[in-house]
């Protein structure tokens, strides 16, 4: 029998979830794009802690890994909570690529620069497109959110400078990115000049009253026990259906 959790990414084998696909068809369709062969967005995914982003992005990773994308794009996602406290910016460029690295399983040299950074995700170093989730981008010290996000909007420009070519062919292959925080931290969106606009942005909401219920018919199903109206209507009331406040 499942059970309800409110510890970091559920897992969906064993705890009681709603499963949000509207959600994450339309941060797929971001990244992707409407027209895969042209371009993705980069976008920032927002919300308060505990809504569920970790989990949002995980299942959008496990969506575009599977058929019919897997040949299409290298997806990787690099959580960046560890580096919290880190100062460097080198060394949090370090990480991220190292990462990158391992997860496409092959040597890219560490970058000492922000310009060698972006060196990373040209053709002449990756062999197609990439989506790049960045989970916990907040985490990091302003500077660095703000000096990695102009190295990200150049990226950006330049492969719009080359949307006469397809994704593939164009000088940088980094085709859709999403970076993952508390939206007041991130502090990047802007209305004019930046990849990361208010029109490109996710918010991950809390859970409707119905979502709520839903999740609850589905203990009493498992579990045999029944759960009053009045109990699952007070528990979004005082929770607002925050996923995990509910949970």
């Amino acid at each position: 029998m499942r059970r309800f959790s409110s510890y970091g990414p559920i897992n969906t084998k064993l705890h009681y979830y709603v499963p949000r696909k509207a959600l994450i068809d339309r941060a797929i369709t971001q990244l992707v794009g409407q027209v895969p062969d042209e371009d993705g967005h980069y976008i920032t995914v927002w919300a308060p802690r505990q809504t569920g982003k970790t989990w949002v992005m995980q299942q959008v990773m496990f969506s575009l890994r599977s058929e019919p994308r897997r040949d299409q794009f290298d997806v990787v996602k690099v959580n960046l909570q560890i580096l919290k406290t880190e100062e460097d910016i080198g060394e949090i460029l370090g990480y991220i690529v190292a990462k990158l690295a391992k997860s496409l399983d092959k040597r890219i040299a560490k970058p000492a620069t922000l310009r060698e950074f972006e060196d990373i995700f040209t053709k002449e170093v990756l062999d197609k497109p990439l989506i790049l989730i960045l989970d916990e981008f907040d985490a990091l010290r302003q500077t660095a959110i703000s000096d990695i996000a102009g190295g990200f909007r150049n990226i950006y420009i330049q492969r719009q400078d080359q949307v006469d070519r397809p994704s593939t062919e164009r000088d940088y292959l980094l085709h859709g990115l999403a970076l993952v925080g508390v939206r007041a931290v991130l502090g990047i969106e802007s209305q004019t000049g930046s990849p990361f606009n208010v029109q490109r942005s996710l918010h991950i909401p809390n859970l409707t009253s119905e979502e709520v219920e839903e999740m609850f018919c589905w203990y009493e199903r498992e579990s045999g026990q029944g759960v009053e109206q009045a109990v699952i209507d007070r528990v979004f009331y005082e929770t607002r259906g925050q996923p995990g406040l509910t949970s």
